[in-house]
């Protein structure tokens, strides 16, 4: 008898994003599949999972297509696995709505340097108000209503079999965000291809660019909660070209304001291949991600191995992943980025920092070691 049947599940809109959670699934399903496992990936809301042993969910933050997926299981009697992919809703939303807020007001008052609202960012003294649902948030999270369905959330996150989160810090905000306090995980933390990655070549990129001198980038979709404008405001008053290397579709207003703040210094490219994108990591001078919203930051992870000094956000949960490897920038800070950045690009790519984080990522977070929580956690379940 073979291994048992494995339907790998995301939301429907899913493939809009194109977020760390799909590559954790392709990654994941191609291995399992080497190791002998019947899968299938599928991106949908309402599955029909009567054809499979167990279904492993992604992403929770969905609530919605969270809540009809896990209908459809029930009503077929099917185990679930559950990788959270979770972080702390209303602060996120917090500070990439506020930040967002902060930087408009700035442009419209022809972006002074001492305008209040960017000092009310900073010191986490802005309220954010939800225009759909008049709800205001605070930045610690307190709020008036429940516009992110949290309470709902932690009522279906109690109904799945097993959590299989990408970090013990990831585990822990769910524990604490979400009153989840079951035994049965694993923790799989993300994994990165160091056949494309490690050392990559900078030529390509330069020769695609044109770009031959210093930069900074940052990777990702492009969008208020990977806070790109608030690196462009960071950098505002400094000679460094910044790339910003993510679709806009999504948000095309916020690559408008990332424009208007850098002008002609800021380099937007929609989408790079893999072999592209880590010439690129390997040309830059840093790769920042200060976001609002990161469970791990996969691309600073590939940008590590391709020898980029890293810049990672205060918020997430990156730290599990970066240790004392990173420069960090709180993301609501402007001058806290600015100077990251500038220190990053100071220590340069033969840091001690850049050394140990490449060969702490070789040894620890790779796919195969992710695919061996998986399998494990499944095994557990299915037994």
């Amino acid at each position: 008898m073979g291994k048992p049947r494995v339907l790998l599940l995301n939301h429907g809109r899913a493939g809009d994003f194109k977020g760390g959670d799909s590559v954790q699934i392709n990654e994941t399903g191609k291995r399992l599949a080497q190791r002998g496992w019947h899968v299938a990936q599928l991106q949908s809301d309402k599955p029909d999972p009567r054809d499979w042993d167990l279904v492993h969910i992604f992403n929770s933050r969905c609530v919605e297509s969270l809540k009809q997926q896990l209908a459809c299981c029930q009503a077929a009697n099917i185990p679930v696995v559950l990788s959270p992919i979770w972080i702390t809703i209303p602060r996120a939303i917090w500070g990439s709505r506020c930040a967002l807020q902060a930087l408009s007001a700035v442009i419209q008052a022809g972006q002074p340097d001492d305008h209040p609202f960017m000092n009310q960012l900073r010191d986490r003294q802005l309220i954010f108000q939800d225009d759909k649902s008049g709800t205001q948030i605070t930045a610690e999270g307190s709020h008036d209503g429940d516009p992110y369905r949290v309470k709902e959330l932690k009522g279906l996150i109690k109904t799945v079999d097993a959590l299989l989160p990408n970090s013990y810090l990831e585990l822990q905000a769910v524990r604490s965000d979400l009153n989840w306090n079951s035994n049965r995980f694993r923790i799989a933390h993300y994994g990165v291809n160091p056949r494309i990655f490690l050392d990559a070549d900078p030529k390509p990129f330069r020769e695609e660019s044109g770009i031959r001198g210093p930069f900074v980038l940052q990777a990702g979709r492009i969008e208020p909660a990977k806070n790109q404008a608030m690196l462009c405001w960071a950098l505002r008053n400094s000679n460094l070209p910044i790339v910003l290397i993510g679709s806009t579709e999504n948000w095309p207003d916020y690559a408008k304001l990332c424009k208007e703040i850098c002008g002609d210094r800021l380099t937007i490219i929609d989408h790079m291949p893999q072999e592209l994108l880590a010439s690129a990591y390997a040309a830059s001078s840093t790769h920042v991600l200060c976001s609002w919203m990161e469970t791990c930051g996969l691309v600073s992870l590939e940008a590590a191995l391709a020898g980029a000094p890293i810049v990672a956000s205060t918020f997430g949960h990156e730290l599990e992943y970066l240790e004392t490897n990173a420069w960090y920038a709180d993301p609501g800070n402007a001058e806290n980025i600015r100077e990251s950045v500038e220190s990053a690009i100071e220590e340069g790519r033969e840091s001690k920092k850049v050394h140990e984080l490449k060969q702490r990522i070789l040894e620890r977070f790779n796919w195969e070691r992710t695919t061996t929580e998986t399998e494990y956690l499944y095994q557990e379940i299915l037994t």
